[in-house]
């Protein structure tokens, strides 16, 4: 969300959600909230993943719409997983059912590794920033003479675009999570067929 600058957006509807049954008025934004308990966790995976589809579809350019999607999949994968988590009793249907939300997170986990992304990833990223400028200038001497005008801003714009690029590349694949809560997924299911659901 703030690499996209939306963070604002997604505040504002996530105050919007109104008090209805048994759910709390919102007093806080998601961000100010310190700590959650289980009963606000229960809660906000009621409606976590309509108010995250309602900011995500709310603009955003053409190149950012396959991150945004894949941001609401990534999360109902996630709440999917929560849900069948908290079950008291599993049979292969569930479990599977599990094993696919774990999936489906691992495919769209990429659209929050550019947020996640530690102190020796960001250095490896910077360097590698600090490399590309370097090319991007031993070109332009080369060229400086031949280059029209019109050819050294266009030639600078796909430098621009090429060194961008090549950063986020970098970024997504050297960052993870690093999550313990993370990892713990990918063995939730091993876990109940070897030892059974806890109640």
């Amino acid at each position: 969300m703030k690499a996209h600058e939306r963070l604002d957006k997604y505040n504002a509807i996530w105050s919007s959600v109104l008090a209805y049954h048994d759910l709390t008025p919102k007093t806080k934004s998601d961000e100010e909230v310190s700590q959650w308990n289980v009963k606000k966790m229960k809660e906000m995976g009621r409606y976590l993943l309509g108010v995250v589809t309602q900011y995500l579809r709310l603009g955003g350019s053409p190149a950012q719409r396959p991150i945004l999607n894949g941001a609401i999949e990534c999360t109902r994968a996630l709440l999917e997983f929560n849900m069948y988590a908290r079950y008291k009793s599993h049979d292969d249907a569930t479990l599977s059912y599990m094993e696919d939300a774990v999936c489906r997170f691992r495919t769209f986990k990429g659209v929050s590794f550019l947020g996640q992304a530690g102190r020796m990833v960001k250095a490896k990223a910077n360097a590698l920033r600090t490399e590309l400028v370097q090319k991007r200038k031993v070109d332009e001497k080369l060229n400086a003479e031949t280059w029209t005008p019109s050819k050294k801003q266009h030639k600078m714009n796909a430098w621009q675009d090429y060194i961008s690029h090549g950063i986020d590349v970098s970024k997504e694949s050297d960052a993870d999570f690093n999550v313990l809560k993370i990892d713990l997924m990918s063995h939730w299911v091993e876990q109940i067929r070897r030892y059974g659901a806890f109640q």
